[in-house]
């Protein structure tokens, strides 16, 4: 007999078979892990899915280009306050040289680190690939997480790194921004990237990855005045993304 909760079953069915059967189109390349100050880990890139054509095809992942915000980065904290200088919030003063690639050839047979003019390695690329565009995939990295100052009422730092996924690389920079040909993580701040690829819906514009710096406070406790503390997130400029997102000989 056909009853109420006959009828409620049938509904909880029907919803787990279309979270089943529902593409993970919504799956973003994000960072597995969060760390903790003044520590040195082992994280990982989660690359969530391919680029999608206009014809529903899926095209697999074949470069990806990874910046870690160096150059006049962005700083806005929660509460509103005006923070110049990232200085005042980690003893280092800056992301540069904190992240490095871990030699990985799952995904891509190639990879190369990105570094500023002192030589310290602000992201890293990677061509030759091959990512199933059915399948989830992880680039390793190491990231070595800032002490934060002492006086600094900064909880949590959220590093937001503007992340590249080619699938399809273009002859030249138009030719490459196109959908279905690459999906880009970054912030949506002006870069050239953005700008192209803003009004053309391409998969990420305005949804960088986030890396999530917890502070310590059982060893670097948070001053009185501070109270339960702010988050200070650090994005990457529009030059930043300009001068080092290209993967050089080959994208864009």
């Amino acid at each position: 007999m056909w009853n109420r909760d006959s009828a409620r079953k049938a509904v909880w069915a029907i919803g787990v078979a279309i979270c089943i059967g529902a593409p993970a189109a919504y799956a973003h390349t994000t960072i597995r892990s969060q760390a903790t100050e003044s520590t040195t880990d082992d994280n990982a890139l989660k690359i969530g899915h391919g680029c999608t054509t206009a014809d529903g095809n899926h095209i697999p992942v074949v470069a990806q280009s990874v910046v870690f915000p160096s150059l006049s980065p962005q700083l806005v904290a929660s509460d509103n306050s005006v923070i110049t200088d990232l200085s005042q919030v980690i003893e280092q003063g800056s992301i540069a040289g904190l992240a490095k690639p871990i030699q990985d050839r799952s995904v891509f047979r190639s990879q190369a680190v990105k570094v500023d003019a002192l030589g310290n390695v602000i992201g890293f690329s990677a061509t030759q690939g091959a990512l199933n565009p059915e399948l989830p995939g992880r680039v390793p990295f190491q990231f070595t997480a800032p002490k934060f100052v002492a006086k600094s009422c900064a909880r949590r730092l959220l590093v937001q790194v503007a992340i590249v996924d080619v699938c399809l690389p273009g002859a030249g920079l138009g030719d490459s921004v196109q959908p279905g040909k690459v999906n880009m993580w970054i912030p949506n701040n002006g870069s050239q990237l953005a700008v192209l690829g803003g009004p053309l819906n391409i998969d990420g514009v305005g949804a960088p990855a986030t890396l999530t710096i917890n502070r310590n406070v059982a060893t670097n406790p948070l001053g009185a005045s501070c109270g339960p503390g702010i988050d200070v997130t650090v994005i990457p400029s529009a030059a930043d993304v300009n001068a080092n997102m290209p993967i050089p000989q080959y994208w864009p």
